[in-house]
């Protein structure tokens, strides 16, 4: 009888101190010394007030971390044992027994190393020793560091380590050290499982599904077995002779679709590797079979640049993603509830952006799971890098052990040499020849080899956001590649300059808000914006200014403080609604549009569309309809122009078009109904209804309404356009459309209508009416706890009503949470 492999996870009883002092305290791993200084009441809660500033020491201290554990004859007589770290963060040298068996300088490449020889049956002691990063990178430069983009004090560009740890413009500087993914010991005999490679091939109804095991060790002998199972039973079964490829071919495969274009059925892939007929150790891996691709061909517009799956062209609807937590092991939960939330808003992509960590094997399985691809950028940003041959060593080191643990993730559609460093650079490198050829040597040449080396069937793409017509230029091109698109916000361009732009990928787009009063009660008692406590938590310079500017052109003052939230709100989801609604509408041109940004890693004014812990903003809730497979839209014709000197308007918006806008699987048909409204009058002027056709990929303009008489009668600052598109198995798509910005209509006090029905324990449907237009009603909970609408900052119109379900996300509410449910709209907003 063959011995199996044996793994003894190294995850508990730790202890760690800072390097000159006698005393340890105990170590949570995988952590981070940060975590471990707070559990112990050392340092206070790094997130409250201005704690941040007065937590910068530790990331220039050293630290260590110890353990002692016990190592079994058994085990020791097995042929190898290693010790395998799968991530170090990042300085550390690695010690057992008093011996050094590592170094490391590279937080995203694990370790292996032989240990047989220098462990003893009984007690062993491992020591980790992590140098501060400061000292590291103040050599680097030879001297006092210099700033760089989103790193205040600078260096960030030399270490191998999570770059949002230096600080960006949403998150603190926390500079981590620790142990901060699982380690273990790891005991085998003659060979070993050091990774394979899945690759599919899709034809006449049936998929073949190819695995190439790599091993490690003596292969004679052995064998390998892969089994692919569905709802737990075997699809089918296969066996090799180690080194040999295996073939599994599929009859009647299940096909894996995006959210949105079909259902994710998700199979299981098991590995056996077999010595002398014994199973010596398994993998087992989640798999969903399809075909995808990006599409990059010459069309009537320039190049396309669009995913295509299983031979459809789909439009990329999401958003980006950040470190769920600061503390990246703090955020494993944040991480898969805020994927379920990315789902429920109809979005089918994550881009994992280049400035955090690449996300452990749960990310991108819940991600298989939920219909959501996966763009991956390889963790680049925002600034150049060197290409000394060290530092293309150790990033080859991180290229090749990412991509051999991600390439089997079919989910994953695209992998990314960086975030934004064309774009923000391009002058810089241009007038020096050393920063392009170091450019060139890690983007357009080392990564690109790894892909292709270990993951040939993957895309690769350089940077983001990049024109392939200009490699090296300004990435502006509305005819190729994707965009960075931040004239709205850093440039403060209105609105409506969305319009303008026909790019063929938006892959960053965005707009600030507050987060909820809830959210910003976990680190202040303040509710003054400007507070310092408020103020270190907006990290964008001139942030709160820029939110002013957009959100008094579109609304009227806010009263207070929870109104100057909820109106930062309305304003970020109404003008991302406005732009994703054009994205769409410029289908088949435009591809795609994934905004800036899906979460955050602490609580914080910000771009994004969740909360810190996943509390829905309003801009989440408009996603939900704005991504929604049945889209409704309205453009207005006409522009408005403001004279400074005497505040007069000159308006030609006096038509509005609308479209049809539809990517679900297949043709079918709908129901357009459209009514234009008097705000001071309270009744319908005009109305209309028509059928049409809605085919999949090919918006429509379905009507042009001229509201011209109506405008003379009434005035722009009056009406109101309803919209509502229906088909059969859809939600109905429901907008509205003012012909000036809302702040100069005269709404109505509306007087809701509720009616309530407990469902069970922790969910009741609320049925609403009004007998006057309401804009942006909003249902939240008086107590503060956090909860989930089936639909929530809508629009509301005599005549109509409205059931939403409102699940709270407590237990302690649970039976007793009617009277704790409150409403307003925007109308409750700003002082009459």
């Amino acid at each position: 009888m063959t011995l199996r492999s044996a793994q003894i996870p190294l995850e508990s009883g730790w202890r760690f101190r800072k390097v000159g002092e006698d005393q340890f305290f105990d170590a949570a791993i995988p952590g981070c010394v940060h975590t471990d200084l707070y559990r112990n009441g050392l340092i206070p809660d790094p997130f409250w007030g201005t704690n941040e500033a007065r937590l910068q020491w530790i990331e220039e201290e050293d630290w260590e971390y110890a353990l002692d554990f016990h190592i079994s004859e058994e085990l020791l007589a097995s042929q190898h044992v290693d010790l395998f770290a799968e991530g170090l963060d990042t300085l550390a040298t690695v010690s057992l027994n008093g011996v050094i068996i590592a170094e490391t300088q590279n937080m995203f490449v694990p370790i292996r190393c032989d240990v047989k020889s220098l462990l003893k049956a009984g007690q062993n002691e491992l020591l980790i020793h992590f140098r501060n990063p400061m000292i590291y990178l103040r050599a680097c430069e030879g001297g006092a560091l210099t700033p760089v983009a989103c790193d205040p004090i600078g260096g960030r560009q030399y270490i191998r380590k999570q770059q949002c740890s230096f600080g960006w413009d949403w998150g603190p500087r926390f500079a981590t050290s620790g142990i901060w993914r699982p380690i273990r010991i790891e005991a085998w005999e003659d060979c070993r499982l050091d990774g394979h490679r899945v690759s599919q091939m899709h034809k006449d109804d049936k998929v073949v599904v190819t695995i190439e095991p790599e091993l490690a060790g003596s292969i004679e002998n052995c064998s390998v077995r892969a089994q692919l199972a569905y709802e737990g039973e075997t699809v089918v079964e296969i066996s090799a002779t180690a080194g040999e490829p295996l073939e599994l071919s599929v009859d009647d495969p299940k096909i894996w679709f995006p959210n949105g274009h079909g259902d994710q059925p998700v199979y299981t892939l098991k590995i056996e590797l077999l010595s002398r007929g014994d199973v010596i150790e398994e993998r087992n891996q989640l798999l969903g079979l399809c075909d995808a691709r990006l599409d990059r061909h010459d069309d009537e517009w320039g190049e396309s640049f669009q995913f295509v799956v299983n031979g459809i062209p789909v439009f990329a609807k999401g958003a980006n993603w950040i470190p769920a937590h600061s503390f990246v092991n703090e955020g494993k939960d944040l991480a898969m509830d805020a994927l379920e939330s990315a789902k429920a808003a109809n979005m089918n992509m994550i881009r994992v952006w280049g400035g955090g960590i690449y996300e452990d094997d749960a990310f991108y399985e819940q991600c298989l799971k939920l219909g959501l691809m996966v763009w991956q950028d390889f963790m680049f940003a925002c600034w150049t890098y060197p290409g000394d041959e060290n530092f293309l060593e150790t990033v080859e080191d991180e290229a090749t052990a990412q991509v051999r643990r991600l390439r089997n993730f079919s989910n994953l559609v695209l992998l990314c040499g960086n975030n934004e460093i064309v774009q923000m650079h391009w002058e810089r490198m241009r007038d020096d020849p050393q920063l392009t050829e170091d450019y060139e040597a890690l983007f357009h040449d080392l990564l690109p080899k790894v892909v292709e080396k270990h993951a040939p069937n993957l895309a690769y793409w350089p940077t983001s956001g990049w024109n392939p017509q200009d490699p090296m230029g300004f990435p502006d091109n509305p005819e190729s590649g994707d965009t960075h698109y931040w004239g709205v916000w850093h440039a403060r361009q209105p609105v409506e300059a969305y319009e303008k732009l026909e790019h063929r990928f938006f892959s960053e787009f965005g707009m600030q808000s507050y987060p909820w009063p809830e959210t910003a009660a976990t680190f202040t008692k303040s509710t003054n914006l400007y507070s310092p406590e408020m103020d270190n938590h907006q990290k964008n310079g001139g942030g709160n200014e820029t939110i002013f500017h957009y959100l008094s052109t579109l609304y009227r003052f806010p009263k207070d403080y929870p109104s100057q939230v909820y109106l930062s709100q309305l304003n970020q989801a109404y003008c991302l609604r406005f732009g994703i609604e054009h994205m769409r509408r410029n289908m088949p041109r435009t591809m795609g549009a994934l905004y800036w940004q899906l979460n955050d890693c602490w609580p914080v004014a910000s771009w994004s569309s969740l909360d810190f812990g996943g509390r829905w903003k309003v801009l989440h809730y408009a996603a939900r309809r704005f991504f929604a497979p049945l889209l409704v839209s309205v453009k207005r014709l006409g522009e408005e122009s403001v004279y400074v000197s005497n505040n007069y308007r000159n308006s030609t918006i006096d038509k509005m078009e609308i479209h049809a806008v539809f990517d679900g699987p297949k043709e079918t048909k709908g129901v357009l109904e459209w009514t234009l409204w008097s705000v001071s009058q309270n009744r319908v002027l005009l109305s209309g209804t028509q059928s049409l056709t809605l085919t999949p990929g090919h918006p429509s303009v379905v009507d042009t309404i001229d509201a011209s008489e109506q405008i003379k009668s009434y005035g722009r600052d009056d009406l109101v356009l309803r919209t509502r598109l229906s088909a059969l198995g859809y939600e109905a798509s429901e907008n509205t459309t003012f012909f000036s910005a809302p702040r100069r209509l005269e709404f109505k006090r509306p007087e809701l209508t509720l009616n309530m029905k407990q469902l069970d324990g922790r969910r009741v449907e609320v049925t609403v009416s009004c007998d006057v237009i309401a804009y942006q009603v909003f249902f939240k909970l008086s107590s503060g706890h956090d909860f989930r609408a089936s639909d929530n900052a809508f629009d509301l119109f005599p005549g109509e009503e409205k059931s939403v379900i409102i699940e709270v996300c407590s237990d302690e509410l649970e039976h007793d949470f009617t009277s704790a449910l409150e409403s307003l709209s925007y109308f409750d907003t700003y002082d009459h």
